[in-house]
C-alpha cells in the first residue's frame, strides 16, 4: 500500500518539475524529433533528470516508467510513472495546456496520481480510495478542494465531449454526433468543472494516462478501455459522467471496430497511435 511519504513524494516531484519547466517555458529551448515523429525538448528532458534523481534517492527499490528514457527496472510491487512534461508541442508553441504527470501503481493498480498546469499554478491530484482534490500548486495538501463528476442526463448528442485524437482519427467523422469541446488548458480539469461529460483518448500511452484515470475514478466518472474494463494500456480509453458514459463508449467502440475492420481489409495493420508529446 501507498503511504503518505509516497504522496509527499509526488508533489515533490510535481514541484520540482514545475519549476524547472516554467525557467525553460520562456526561454525557446532547444528541441529535436524522436523516432516516433513528435518532439522531445530540452526541457523535457531536464525535468525528467531532476526527477529521477529523486526516486534514485528516496525509492531506490522502485521500478521506473518515463516517457523518455523508458523503464528502470526495481521491484516487480511497485512502479512510478512519470510524464517530465505532458504535452511538449503546447510547451514549445507557448501555450498553456502542458504539465507534469505522476503516477504510482503498486501491484498493478493505480494508488496515486497527480497532474498539473504550472502556468495557472494548479493542479489535480488523488489517493486511491481517498478521492481527487484541486488545489493550488503553493499549497497543494491544505488548499485541497474535493472533485465530483456530476452525472449526466439527457441523450450523447447533447453531452458536450473534447479528445485526445490523431491526424485523421475516425472519431473525427462523427464529432457532429456530440457538442465537440476544445480545452485551453486542461480537458480532464473540464470533465471535473462539468464543462464538458465525456473525453475520448485514442493511441495513448500509459503515462500520458495514468493520473487522469486514478483522478476520474475517485472523483467519481468512469473510464471505460471498450473492452469491460478500465486499463489504460489500450489503443482507445473513454473518460466520462456517469449517465454519458455508455453511450459514449458505445459509439467509440462502433467508430473503432468500422476502421479497425477497413484497415484489416486494405492492409492488414493495426491502428496507429496518437503522438505522446
Amino acid at each position: 500500500m501507498e503511504t503518505d511519504s509516497d504522496l509527499l513524494l509526488a508533489h515533490h516531484l510535481v514541484d520540482m518539475a514545475d519549476e524547472i519547466s516554467l525557467r525553460y517555458f520562456s526561454q525557446r529551448p532547444a528541441s529535436r524529433r524522436k523516432a516516433d515523429g513528435s518532439p522531445v525538448s530540452e526541457a523535457d528532458l531536464a525535468v525528467e533528470k531532476a526527477m529521477l534523481a529523486v526516486l534514485a534517492a528516496e525509492r531506490p527499490e522502485d521500478a521506473v516508467l518515463s516517457e523518455e528514457s523508458g523503464t528502470s527496472p526495481g521491484s516487480a510491487r511497485r512502479r512510478w510513472i512519470i510524464d517530465p512534461i505532458d504535452g511538449t508541442i503546447p510547451f514549445l508553441a507557448g501555450r498553456r495546456d502542458w504539465g507534469t504527470h505522476v503516477a504510482l501503481e503498486i501491484d498493478g493498480e493505480l494508488r496515486l496520481g497527480i497532474l498539473s498546469r504550472p502556468t495557472e499554478g494548479m493542479r489535480w491530484w488523488g489517493r486511491y480510495g481517498s478521492g481527487a482534490y484541486a488545489s493550488p500548486s503553493s499549497q497543494p495538501l491544505v488548499g485541497a478542494s474535493p472533485l465530483s463528476i456530476t452525472p449526466a442526463t439527457g441523450r450523447l448528442g447533447q453531452a458536450r465531449v473534447g479528445g485526445f485524437l490523431f491526424p485523421g482519427s475516425p472519431f473525427l467523422a462523427v464529432q457532429d454526433r456530440v457538442r465537440w469541446a476544445d480545452s485551453a488548458v486542461c480537458l480532464v480539469a473540464d470533465l471535473f468543472q462539468g464543462d464538458v461529460q465525456g473525453i475520448v483518448d485514442e493511441g495513448g500511452h500509459v503515462w500520458d494516462r495514468a493520473p487522469a484515470a486514478l483522478l476520474v475514478r475517485e472523483a467519481g466518472g468512469i473510464v471505460d478501455d471498450l473492452c469491460g474494463g478500465d486499463r489504460i494500456d489500450r489503443p482507445w480509453l473513454v473518460y466520462a459522467a456517469d449517465g454519458v458514459a455508455a453511450q459514449l463508449a458505445a459509439l467509440v467502440r462502433s467508430v473503432a471496430d468500422t476502421a479497425q475492420g477497413s484497415r484489416a481489409a486494405a492492409d492488414g495493420t493495426s491502428s496507429p497511435g496518437r503522438s505522446s508529446a
